[in-house]
């Protein structure tokens, strides 16, 4: 459980980050924010009534921020404006968290709905990175693999 704990506190530190760093998203990181603080007092043991309504936020902020991006064909290497690159950090961050709390799921320590917000949340940190990238007329970086 301390191991979710300080991964959701250092998600929620790095998404503070990317939020100084690219103030036109202070406002909906922060509500980001608050969310993972209510899941991490759930998982401590202090009910804070964690609902469906927070995850139907995330993917809300994921179709209004993903539409009208071009279409990813390829794996694209964290990089670009600096707040888009503090938001894949947060990504990577949010999916370590995503894992620990499944671990705990397992035990029956937390809830599948905080599984499922943090699965979105990763989602919504990637399409946010690019979609600074994009507002900000810097190209994605593109993996290309062996040739």
């Amino acid at each position: 459980m301390l191991e979710a704990l300080g991964d959701l506190d250092e998600l929620n530190a790095a998404i503070g980050l990317a939020s100084s760093i690219y103030q036109e998203l202070s406002e909906e990181l922060s509500k980001v924010q608050a969310h993972i603080f209510e899941i991490s007092s759930e998982i401590a043991g202090f009910p804070q009534g964690f609902n469906d309504e927070k995850v139907s936020e995330i993917e809300r902020l994921l179709n209004k921020y993903s539409s009208g991006l071009p279409v990813l064909r390829n794996f694209v290497l964290p990089s670009g404006h600096l707040g888009a690159t503090a938001l894949h950090l947060a990504r990577a961050i949010c999916r370590r968290a995503e894992r620990r709390t499944v671990s705990l799921l397992k035990l029956g320590r937390c809830s599948p709905l905080h599984v499922k917000y943090l699965n979105r949340l990763s989602s919504l940190l990637f399409v946010l990175a690019l979609w600074i990238n994009y507002q900000r007329g810097i190209e994605e970086r593109v993996w290309r693999g062996r040739k």
